[in-house]
Formats: structure tokens, C-alpha cells, sequence
């Protein structure tokens, strides 16, 4: 994993470019510890109206250690530059029928391969690629620019186009360093943090800044104009096994390759261990994979309810696996909560608990973990996604209501319940007009009409038009129309909670630390193998992964299909109670708050939090806010 950035510009000198993309790249130093590099990628003597551009790289690195793997990486035949963050699986099947085709490589790196492979199959090389990337490939000969981001989004990529060119990196910060952005709050982001406790795609809380869609590249081409293109879609798959669909014994052929493929690293690899189905399965594959040699990690607690180390310490034990535990406590969160806070490149609700797990495989020497993240999402199996089928089943009544009576009712609610109150949040969003499916009532922070009661009356929501976040999901809810319920829900969970929240806290913590975390149990080709095949394999008589458990029949231990979910969380509630509490209390206290706020009803959250009325989420979620604001100096 790595930090990549860039600059493309037809007004200004190379010198200003440098000297932005050093700052851009100074700015995601922590992303790659190991190694740094700014070039000039078009041609030194570019005229007034040809493009000028330079790329900037940090590297962590993980394959092919040495030099060779420096970045940003040029093509010797083409001339053609790339600056990559990422892995490729299957780099060394792509490179060894590149060598059958003529090519010739200088390094063992997966960047490498990139660079020939768009040589050779220009932008349909994209689809090819398996893994997790986000890079700026440049066209010498066409002096195109692509930016591409890998299916699912797993990594970042940010891009603001502004007066002076086009900017991008990993990070919304690093955008921000090239001083081509203001530090203006977004509306509309600020509006989707509000709704469900992140940023919600294509939206970065900076104004100008959006990122990358998952399995879309953009173009940049000489004149400036910026196009986006799909190259990859979950329902292409879907579509293309509709013939024959696939088996249990498919899926857990993918899902044995997809570990191994993970598994390849020049440097020691772990995994993070919870109780549950999807880490185990991780490890039994990689157990089967590596036997003897693979060592697990999991975190746990002090607050009763909220430790399962013991569990999991017995399943690595069962496979014969290397097992540490930390035991987590309030102190040591208190302690180490500013640099918590300040590894958020876009705040969110929930992270925090990956940044403690990632600190701790980082001491212990690890570069390189196993995550089993999106096995909820993709193989349908925990009480949210009871939450999801049950909100569309009920919004599938309310819209028989006539539409002046849903407004009136949803209005009621919407005036006269607490801002920030679960229940009444969701049932008022289910009766918003034009939500595009109910299922996004299900994630609900704070409805739209609370966010209305939140926020000053000068940035409410009256004759407001639809954002990006908002048009994206109007068309998610077009591509999940043929879908059974249950697949309908893991679609919208795959593409916005997933993307927008799990993704990028995951990427953003783990990088807080130079650690790459891989997530085997979203690699596209288990995601086209899984979506197909029939709702009632996938949950047999209950959301209990059902279609895992077969897969991996006789590979993990049958006690772990027994245990009651619990989820990976920390005891926040107790921690906001105690430890973290004159914190906390002091920002919803204070006289001097970044966002645009109804004062009252903001610093009514803290008091109805202590009076049990609202639930914990939703403290934190405004507290990492306000936070983010005041540490990037992002003003409405």
C-alpha cells in the first residue's frame, strides 16, 4: 500500500507544480514510510496548450523490496509513467502471458505489470486486473491522464478540478495540501455524514473534492475535459452466471483462491481474528495454505459483553495458528484518542476500533493483515441486515399511503420526536418523499428532518437540489430492481455502507500505521460467484451465512457456526460515560463550533445521551466531526 498523488495543469510552471506535489506528498508520508519519489511525467518542453504533469508517490513496500520497486514507475518502451497504491493478485499470470506476448520486465512488481499490461490492451486491461488498487496511469503518446480506482473501492482516490488543472491523491488532506482547494465545508456532505455517520460517495466534506466511483476510471484528456467510465459492475456478474449458476463447491474454490492469492507478500503476513465465521474462515484457508506459519490477532476488552479474545484464542489454537491478544481499556483509548482523531481523512461514526487492532499487529511487526471485511455484507448474516429486509418490507406498505398523508405523518414525527431517537429516525425517513429505496431508511443516523433541526436555518433543506451522494443512490436503486430482497440488501450494503464507511475507515486506520489490510471476502470473482446463486442457499432457515458455513464444512471448527454474533465493537458507550467523557463534554460545550449549527439542538445530543434518551452512535459521530473540522481548518 502506498500514497499516491498528483498535479495536471496547461497554465502553470513545472517549478509550481513540484512544489505542490511535495506538499501533497509530504502529507500522506504516513502512508509509505519506505520509500518517496516526485517526477515530471509529460514532456519537459509541453507547450501553452499541452498539458503539464507531475506525480508524486510514497511507498510501502511489500513486494519486491528493493529499488526496482521505486515510484513513480516509467515504461521504457512507451514512455507511459504510473503512480500506483495497491496490489494486483494476479500479477504473475497477467505477467507471464505479457512475456508470452513479447514483453520484457525489469522488476518483480505488480507496478510493473500495470504499465505493460495498458501497453498491450490499453484501458480494457482494467477488467483484467485483480486486486486492490487506485492509480494515475499517464498516456505519453495521447497525453491522456486515467485515474482508476479497483471494483469494489476499496482504495482511495480523490480528484478536485479547479482553475489551475486537475489534482489527485489518496487522501482528501493530500488534496487539500496543494493549495489549489479551499477549506470549505461540502452542504451536501455534511448533510450525508449527518444521515449515516460517513461521507457518502462521491462526496468528501471538502467542497470540489469527489472521489473516484469503485470500478470507474476517469479520463483527463489534453484539453482538460473529464471523463468518467464504468469498467466493472457487480450486476455483470450476476448476469453472466444467470446460465449456470454456481455452487457451493464454486464458491469455496474462489474463496480458497482468493486467500492464497492474498497470502503472496516478501514481507510476514497476519490476520485479524475475531469470534465470528468470516475471520475464521480467513484463517483456515491461509492455516491450510501456509500450515504452521500464520499468526492471528484479535483485541479485547475489559468491559464485560464486549470480549470474545477467549474465543478466538481457542480457534487459533484449533488451526494451529500464532495468536496475540491485547486487551484494550479506556485509559489507553483516552490516551492515544488524538492520534485516533487525527488518522481521520474523512471522520466517521465507527473506526476507531480498527485503528487499535491495526496499531497493534503494526508492533508487532507485521506490514501486511488479513481483514473479513464484507463477509457480513456479501454472505448476508447479522441483525442489520434483519434491519435492511424488514425496513423495505414496511416501506413497501407506506407507499400505499397517499403522498400528502406520508408527508404530514413523516413531518409530525419529524417536529416533534428527539433529534438523534433510532426509531422515530427511521420510520420519519421511510415517509421522506423521493427516497429512492427504504433500505437506506435502515442506516439512518438522523433523519432529513432532524439534520433540518440540527443544522442553522440558513442551510436547511428548503427547495435544496439533489446532491451527488443523493443521485448516486437513485441509481443504485435502479440496478438492484431485479433482485430478490435479500441480495437487493446486500447490493445496497456493498455499494454504500461498505464503500462509504467500512472501506475507507479501514484503509484510512490501517495507513495510520503503514499497514496494508487486503479483504479476500470481496475479491470481485467471489462477489460474481456469491450474488447468483439463490437466496434460500445463502440463509437456509435464517441471516446465519449459511452458504460460508457449507463452503468451509470441515475446515473450521463446527463450535464457531454455533456462536451468537456480536459484531467487532467497543464499549463506547461506557468509555463516553467515563474516560472520555470531559472530552467530549468539552466540545459540545464550547462557544466556538466549526459546522453550522442550531446551537440548542446540537448541544441537546450531549444531554439526552446522558439521560439515556439517544444512543451512543450518535454523541461520537458529531464529537469526530466537529473534531475533523477544527484539526483541517474546514469552515461552512
Amino acid at each position: 500500500m502506498c500514497g499516491i498523488t498528483g498535479l495536471w495543469s496547461l497554465r502553470l510552471a513545472y517549478a509550481d507544480l513540484h512544489s505542490g506535489v511535495r506538499a501533497m506528498t509530504d502529507a500522506v508520508r504516513h502512508r509509505g514510510p519506505d520509500d518517496s519519489g516526485i517526477e515530471t511525467v509529460s514532456r519537459l518542453d509541453a507547450g501553452e496548450r499541452e498539458p503539464r504533469v507531475v506525480f508524486g508517490h510514497r511507498r510501502l513496500s511489500i513486494l519486491d523490496l528493493s529499488a526496482a520497486g521505486h515510484q513513480p514507475m516509467r515504461d521504457p518502451e512507451t514512455g507511459n509513467w504510473i503512480t500506483y497504491n495497491g496490489e494486483i493478485y494476479n500479477f504473475v499470470e497477467l505477467r507471464a502471458e505479457l512475456e508470452g506476448r513479447g514483453h520484457r520486465f525489469r522488476t518483480r512488481c505488480d507496478t510493473e505489470v500495470i504499465l505493460k499490461a495498458y501497453s498491450q490492451w490499453g484501458v480494457g486491461c482494467w477488467r483484467r486486473l485483480r486486486g486492490i488498487f487506485a492509480f494515475g496511469l499517464w498516456d505519453a503518446h495521447y497525453q491522456e491522464l486515467y485515474l482508476v480506482r479497483d471494483h469494489l473501492g476499496v482504495k482511495p482516490l480523490y480528484h478536485a478540478k479547479t482553475a489551475q488543472g486537475l489534482a489527485f491523491a489518496s487522501e482528501v488532506r493530500a488534496v487539500l495540501s496543494s493549495g489549489w482547494v479551499e477549506r470549505r465545508l461540502s452542504q451536501d456532505a455534511l448533510r450525508s455524514f449527518l444521515k449515516y455517520g460517513s461521507v457518502q460517495e462521491p462526496c468528501t466534506l471538502v467542497r470540489g473534492v469527489e472521489s473516484v466511483p469503485p470500478g470507474h476510471y476517469l479520463t483527463c484528456a489534453p484539453n482538460g475535459v473529464v471523463t468518467p467510465r464504468p469498467f466493472w459492475q457487480v450486476a455483470e456478474g450476476v448476469v453472466r452466471n444467470l446460465a449456470r449458476p454456481p455452487t457451493v463447491e464454486d464458491v469455496r474454490g474462489e474463496l480458497d483462491a482468493s486467500v492464497r492469492r492474498q497470502m503472496v507478500s516478501d514481507v510476514p503476513v497476519g490476520i485479524f481474528l475475531s469470534a465470528g465465521i468470516d475471520s475464521t474462515a480467513l484463517a483456515a484457508l491461509a492455516a491450510r495454505a501456509q500450515p504452521g506459519g500464520v499468526r492471528t490477532f484479535c483485541i479485547g476488552s475489559e468491559e464485560k459483553g464486549f470480549d470474545e479474545s477467549r474465543e478466538a484464542a481457542r480457534t487459533a489454537e484449533l488451526l494451529g495458528c500464532q495468536h496475540t491478544t491485547l486487551v484494550l481499556e479506556g485509559k489507553l483509548v483516552h490516551q492515544s484518542l488524538e492520534h485516533a482523531l487525527a488518522s481521520y481523512d474523512q471522520p466517521s461514526s465507527d473506526g476507531i476500533n480498527t485503528y487499535f487492532i491495526s496499531l497493534l499487529v503494526r508492533q508487532a511487526g507485521i506490514k501486511v493483515a488479513l481483514s473479513g471485511l464484507g463477509g457480513d455484507e456479501l454472505f448476508v448474516g447479522y441483525s442489520g441486515f434483519r434491519k435492511g429486509l424488514m425496513t423495505e418490507k414496511v416501506g413497501r406498505v407506506l407507499r400505499l399511503l397517499p403522498h400528502d398523508v406520508r408527508c404530514g405523518i413523516g413531518a409530525g414525527i419529524g417536529r416533534f420526536s428527539r433529534p438523534g431517537s433510532a426509531m422515530f429516525g427511521a420510520f420519519s425517513e421511510m415517509l421522506q418523499p423521493g427516497l429512492p429505496a427504504a433500505y437506506f431508511a435502515s442506516r439512518t443516523l438522523f433523519s432529513q428532518r432532524h439534520i433540518d433541526r440540527l443544522l442553522a436555518p440558513t442551510v436547511r433543506s428548503a427547495n435544496r437540489s439533489l446532491s451527488p451522494w443523493e443521485q448516486r443512490e437513485i441509481l443504485l436503486a435502479r440496478e438492484a430492481e431485479f433482485l430478490a430482497p435479500v441480495d437487493r440488501v446486500s447490493f445496497f450494503e456493498l455499494q454504500s455502507y461498505m464503500v462509504s464507511t467500512l472501506l475507507r475507515d479501514s484503509d484510512q486506520m490501517s495507513m495510520a500505521h503503514g499497514l496494508e489490510l487486503r479483504v479476500p471476502l470481496i475479491d470481485p470473482g467471489l462477489v460474481e460467484c456469491v450474488f447468483p446463486i439463490a437466496s434460500e442457499i445463502k440463509t437456509g432457515k435464517g441471516l446465519n451465512k449459511r452458504l460460508l458455513l457449507d463452503a468451509m464444512q470441515g475446515l473450521i471448527p463446527p463450535e464457531v457456526g454455533l456462536r451468537q454474533k456480536r459484531g467487532f465493537t467497543l464499549p463506547f458507550e461506557q468509555w463516553l460515560r467515563r474516560d472520555l467523557e470531559a472530552t467530549v463534554a468539552a466540545c459540545f460545550s464550547s462557544k466556538k463550533l466549526h459546522a453550522p449549527w442550531n446551537e440548542p439542538v446540537f448541544r441537546s445530543i450531549w444531554s439526552d445521551f446522558g439521560r439515556g434518551k439517544i444512543a451512543w452512535t450518535r454523541v461520537l459521530a458529531l464529537f469526530v466531526l466537529e473534531n475533523w473540522l477544527q484539526q483541517n481548518s474546514v469552515t461552512a
